[in-house]
């Protein structure tokens, strides 16, 4: 008898001791998890190494990744300076530089993941009525499910809202314009877990990672506003704060008015609308396509009948090689920044006939 109750004596204190260490081993584990504190896009340039925060510039056709930068904090009462993570060691975050460990070494968590976001106005144009619009007019986050959820994916410049544009030219991979991007980092303890313990984002604008990628020369100027949505002053409800919240947008990066896009053209160019000398260039093929600095026609070089303007891009196989026709391609800023042919915006007739008249900004 005595045995028995010795027996179950030790049976109530292995279950006791099970149950404890089954109450404790979570909290245990909790209380080693490490704090998710801050993240950020961080961009690498052409493979240079580096993983940089805030507003990146880089001239168009250039590889580039997207990083996710986490930082984490010990939980409790435990100080300690914040730990960072990345995929590349070296990352430059509002230019400081922190050494990044590679992300297999965050312990206590039983996964990471990424949810990677391109940040947009959500339309490619915006009539704009009073100074009121202006005030409301905002960026948000667009789930881009098909960049991956890995710590690092390759960069592209695809806006959310380029599939909503009307497209007059050939369907063209364009690695010039501007992007902002925003990466949430999600974190469970529990391997299983089906929703996060914690959650954390990186900045939304004007503090999201920018890229802006520009065509070189002539073409630099038009080509940085792809990407962002283009705006129009409607009514006369204006006073002189909401048109500088115009200008701030633009200088900002944030929206483009085809007026603020031309002006910039004029500028870099050092000329006013009334320098430029205009030539008559014909539609038909008789006109040959110059070399950059060499004469009219050129990329980018502006084209204009009556108050319709847009700027040459490149010469098309589809129309006479070498040849400026209706077939070549110009980018339009007329209701958002896209790529056209200039048939689909100047008149020309069946014979492929009609006629443009051409400047050099610069």
């Amino acid at each position: 008898m005595q045995g028995n109750r010795l027996l179950f004596l030790i049976i109530g204190v292995i279950v006791a001791l099970a149950a404890a260490v089954l109450w404790f081993l979570p909290r245990a584990e909790r209380l080693r998890a490490p704090t998710l504190s801050a993240a950020w896009v961080g961009i690498e340039v052409g493979g240079d190494g580096v993983a940089r925060t805030g507003d990146i510039e880089m001239v168009a056709g250039q590889d580039f990744r997207l990083h996710a930068i986490l930082a984490t904090e010990p939980r409790g009462d435990e100080a300690g300076e914040p730990v960072y993570y990345s995929a590349v060691p070296q990352v430059e975050i509002d230019g400081r530089q922190v050494e990044a460990l590679p992300p297999e070494r965050i312990g206590g968590l039983g996964w990471v993941r990424m949810l990677w976001f391109s940040v947009e106005h959500g339309v490619p144009f915006r009539e704009l009525e009073d100074g009121a619009d202006v005030e409301r007019f905002a960026y948000e986050p667009f789930f881009r499910p098909e960049w991956g959820s890995a710590w690092s994916i390759d960069g592209t410049l695809d806006a959310h809202f380029d599939g909503w544009l009307e497209k007059d030219g050939p369907d063209i991979d364009r690695d010039f314009g501007t992007l902002r991007y925003q990466v949430w980092v999600e974190a469970a303890i529990d391997g299983d877990a089906l929703v996060p313990d914690q959650r954390v984002k990186s900045p939304a604008p004007p503090d999201a990672t920018r890229l802006e990628a520009r065509l070189p020369g002539a073409l630099g100027t038009p080509s940085a506003v792809f990407g962002l949505p283009g705006i129009h002053r409607e009514g006369d409800a204006w006073d002189a704060s909401a048109v500088a919240r115009l200008r701030q947008l633009y200088d900002d990066r944030l929206a483009f008015s085809q007026v603020s896009v031309l002006r910039d053209i004029l500028a870099a160019g050092g000329v006013t609308w009334e320098d430029l000398t205009w030539e008559l260039a014909p539609l038909d093929g008789s006109t040959a396509w110059s070399a950059p600095g060499g004469g009219s026609p050129a990329p980018g070089d502006l084209v204009h009948v009556g108050d319709r303007w847009a700027v040459l891009f490149a010469d098309s196989a589809e129309g006479v090689v070498g040849m400026l026709d209706g077939a070549d391609l110009c980018l339009d800023f007329d209701a958002g920044a896209t790529v056209r042919r200039l048939d689909r915006i100047f008149t020309v007739n069946e014979e492929g006939e009609g006629d443009v008249f051409v400047a050099a900004p610069g």
